[in-house]
């Protein structure tokens, strides 16, 4: 059955509609159409023309707010209808006040219900499972987040300060997940899953640079070469370059790090793009960050020779979990300030950065899209670099993959 929330976003998509056209858009029948559109005019967030004519209150600010949060779940993939109700505002008013939230600090809600919402938020990458037993989880931090605080008139906690450190059984947890996942690796049928891998993390990737392609639409274009009428070609090749360095990494992974290992990488990435492949040959700065500070273009060569020689010497020797993780990460941040291309620095990134991971046993990590704003915060908009915080959220979504992988 169609809501209410369905009927105002089909009327803002028609800007002014009868109830047969928007019944119609709807896909539902005209008498329950006219049911949820009386609760909209009760609720003052339409109005009715004398000519039988609806459309949203596009003088109230509410009705806006509740546009932009349908809009923010339509780009991501998001059920609107979960955003829309007081009982998700009274979670989200919790678990944006902790680092991490516990199923405890619930305790005033009902518990099923509070389940019931973090699932869904972990199901669409909005929030990641720190711990399984006891329950434990962190919010992303995301602008939407205060637009249903604000919506329901409920106000922001104040985040309590964390130690960006990751504990020690944060890191023991995440063994045993790896653990799990490699026994699974050796199951019969596990290779089936290598494929939809490969495809997830290249739309991940190229999600988290504004790509617009989804999941199923880049599954379908890798796999049957289909591309959406409504997509643009430069999509698409963004989305078969990505998938191609991924190959290219994992058929040449135990090869050392080099400098032309990095460049192939890149050159695959932007192949046919109009991006300058090679080593930029000039100075840059991060749109939007003067604060971010990127290797002047004659430092970049010798820095890389230099990131590539640790890289291999830390993957010569045997490396625990914990090692393994925090050296990842500082190879992120490096990899990331030295800023060696003219563009297709972050993806190149990620591939750099899941190499170590991949040579110690792990499997490819994504960052989803909806985690994009802390990812962000902590990378190209950082006002100064920060290994131990970028750790700390890189640490959460390993986990976090890791528990999807194994269903642990």
């Amino acid at each position: 059955m169609k809501s209410k929330w369905d009927v105002l976003f089909a009327l803002f998509e028609l800007k002014k509609a009868r109830l047969s056209v928007l019944a119609e858009k709807v896909g539902s029948k005209p008498s329950s159409v006219r049911q949820r559109l009386a609760q909209l005019l009760r609720e003052s967030l339409v109005s009715q023309e004398a000519r039988g004519l609806y459309e949203p209150m596009t003088d109230s600010a509410r009705v806006w707010s509740i546009f932009s949060i349908m809009k923010f779940c339509r780009n991501r993939g998001v059920n609107y209808n979960f955003f829309l109700t007081r009982e998700f505002a009274n979670v989200v008013q919790v678990a944006s006040g902790k680092e991490e939230v516990l199923l405890a600090d619930f305790k005033h809600l009902n518990y099923r219900t509070a389940r019931k919402y973090l699932a869904y938020l972990s199901m669409v990458n909005l929030l990641f499972i720190v711990s399984k037993k006891p329950l434990a989880a962190k919010l992303v931090r995301e602008p939407v987040f205060e637009d249903v605080l604000s919506l329901f008139g409920l106000k922001k906690k104040e985040k309590q300060a964390g130690k960006p450190a990751v504990s020690n059984d944060s890191y023991k947890e995440i063994e045993n997940l790896l653990a799990g996942f490699k026994a699974l690796e050796k199951g019969v049928g596990f290779a089936d899953v290598e494929e939809q891998q490969k495809i997830e993390f290249t739309s991940a990737s190229t999600q988290l640079e504004g790509n617009t392609f989804t999941l199923e639409q880049s599954k379908d274009l890798i796999l049957h070469d289909i591309v959406p009428a409504d997509k643009k070609l430069k999509e698409a090749n963004e989305v078969k370059n990505y998938y191609s360095a991924v190959n290219y990494l994992l058929a040449h992974l135990n090869e050392p790090l080099s400098i032309q290992f990095v460049i192939d990488l890149h050159r695959i990435i932007v192949f046919n793009s109009g991006v300058r492949e090679g080593f930029r040959s000039a100075n840059v700065s991060i749109q939007g960050n003067p604060f971010y500070k990127v290797s002047y273009f004659s430092e970049i060569l010798p820095k890389l020779e230099e990131l590539c020689r640790k890289i291999n010497e830390f993957l010569s020797k045997k490396r625990g979990v914990k090692e393994t993780v925090k050296f990842a990460s500082f190879v992120y941040n490096e990899f990331q300030h030295i800023h060696p291309f003219e563009d297709g620095n972050s993806r190149a990134t990620r591939l750099v950065w899941n190499y170590v991971l991949l040579r110690r046993g792990f499997p490819l990590i994504n960052i989803y899209s909806n985690a994009r704003q802390e990812y962000l915060s902590l990378t190209k908009l950082a006002r100064e670099r920060n290994d131990a915080k970028l750790n700390s959220f890189l640490a959460a979504i390993i986990k976090d993959n890791l528990y999807k992988l194994t269903r642990a």
